[in-house]
């Protein structure tokens, strides 16, 4: 058993937004957390603890208009990472 291990998470995002603003991109959050949920309860099971779960975000930057713009950042994914008991 190795002392620790660490698991990711990816690609939990999903394009939406209208004619206007096609950029933007959200977290799937509901999808994210199950999957967060189910390696958790599955690395107990096998004698780990969990000690972190860390975001990964993804910076965009999208202009609205020659006068303006706005940037955000979105949750792709995490990375979990457990200790053997």
């Amino acid at each position: 058993m190795k002392k620790y291990i660490c698991v990711t998470i990816e690609d939990k995002i999903e394009a939406s937004g209208n004619d206007y603003n096609k950029g933007f991109r959200k977290c799937r959050t509901k999808e994210l957390a199950q999957e967060i949920e189910d390696i958790c309860n599955d690395n107990d099971e096998k004698g780990y603890d969990l000690v972190s779960i860390v975001p990964i975000l993804q910076g965009e930057h999208v202009v609205i208009s020659n006068d303006g713009a706005w940037a955000n950042s979105t949750t792709e994914g995490v990375i979990i990472t457990f200790k053997a008991r």
